[in-house]
């Protein structure tokens, strides 16, 4: 190898990334795969970004995918230009080593109870590739099920009832995707991601508000199962606590605090929507955990958007008149879904355009100095 291109790589790339630890995880990820592909080694890498071997793999996987194939420890150390002692390490670690990303898919899809693999990778930024990759080795740890296909376009990730319970705080029944209701929860995840992202703080899931419900209703609220009876889904019932479909901290039209989201993607009989648009207010209404400032209605078709807007023009102005300090907005789901596309597009290019302006910098500089 040689030692001089090495060191002036590290003096190049490292001039350039100092903020390194504070940069977004996706331009990691960019950075590490572009100094792999410039030739650099496990090691360099790692002594250039000032990161552990394991950071590396992480994004790389090239030693497990080696290993997996049965190649010696030695060949992979030549390979990948790290000291055997480490690849040994990396290979044959008794336990699975936890890392962010890996913790905030597990939150994520315990909180939504699963997620598509595309809607994980608009979650976290990260290049189908390593949604794949990810999703492939959390299956081979036994952290979830094997990805199911239950609906046109990409798996499911579902994570186990151990798993579940470890990030919820609680043992909930096992969960698969039901057909009827796959498309529904798929929207809310992607409403998730547009609203307040993968930061779970600003972010209340269905999951835990039915959770919430079932603690306090009594013997006569649940069901044989133990689940509390609740006014939700298509065809909502009187007299029972309706659930959100979430509620997230942030701005929505200059508005600031926590709303709650419903999302409809198909009519509803005027009767049934008049149930659940009442409940959805009474809900964020009388919230205690979370102080509410408004419902915000997602909807897909205008023919939906109207299903809305007729149940609450026959609101009874006795309990929803103008003293409730509640607002209430019906937008279009796919509308917004779709400038989120775009924006979430141009961060991408954007940064792919940085990563590649730092390495075209380093190339320069180190034909300078072999120039000289």
């Amino acid at each position: 190898m040689n030692h001089n291109r090495s060191s002036h790589t590290r003096a190049a790339t490292r001039a350039g990334l100092d903020r390194y630890p504070a940069l977004e995880l996706e331009y990691a990820d960019q950075i590490i795969t572009g100094l792999r592909a410039h030739g650099l080694g496990y090691q360099e890498i790692a002594r250039t970004l000032d990161i552990r071997a394991r950071r590396v793999e992480a994004t790389l996987g090239e030693i497990s995918a080696l290993h997996g194939r049965g190649v010696s420890l030695s060949e992979i150390a030549v390979r990948v230009g790290l000291p055997r002692s480490t690849v040994h390490d990396i290979a044959g670690a008794a336990q699975p080593q936890s890392t962010a990303r890996k913790t905030a898919v597990l939150a994520a899809i315990s909180d939504m109870h699963g997620m598509q693999r595309d809607v994980l990778g608009w979650f976290l930024g990260m290049e189908r590739n390593h949604v794949l990759s990810l999703v492939k080795q959390l299956h081979k740890e036994g952290l979830i099920h094997k990805p199911a296909q239950v609906q046109a376009g990409e798996k499911w990730v579902v994570p186990t009832r151990v798993t579940a319970a470890r990030y919820l705080g609680w043992r909930p029944a096992d969960w698969y995707p039901p057909l009827g209701l796959a498309e529904h929860y798929r929207a809310v995840a992607q409403a998730r991601v547009m609203l307040v992202g993968a930061d779970r703080a600003l972010w209340v899931p269905e999951r835990v508000l039915r959770h919430r419900i079932g603690k306090t209703a009594g013997t006569n609220g649940k069901t044989k199962s133990g689940e509390p009876l609740l006014s939700s889904g298509r065809t909502p019932l009187l007299g029972h606590p309706h659930v959100h479909d979430g509620r997230f901290l942030g701005v929505v039209e200059g508005t600031y605090g926590w709303w709650a989201l419903e999302v409809e993607l198909s009519k509803k009989d005027p009767e049934h929507m008049d149930i659940a648009l009442k409940g959805a207010i009474r809900a964020a209404r009388d919230a205690t955990e979370e102080s509410m400032v408004g419902v915000l209605y997602l909807c897909r078709t205008s023919a939906v958007i109207d299903n809305v807007n007729a149940a609450y023009d026959r609101l009874p102005a006795s309990e929803f008149g103008e003293a409730l300090a509640l607002d209430l907005l019906v937008r279009d789901f796919d509308q917004r879904w779709r400038k989120f596309l775009t924006d979430y597009a141009a961060r991408r290019e954007a940064a792919k355009a940085a990563s590649s302006n730092r390495r075209r910098r380093t190339i320069i500089h180190l034909s300078s100095r072999e120039a000289s």
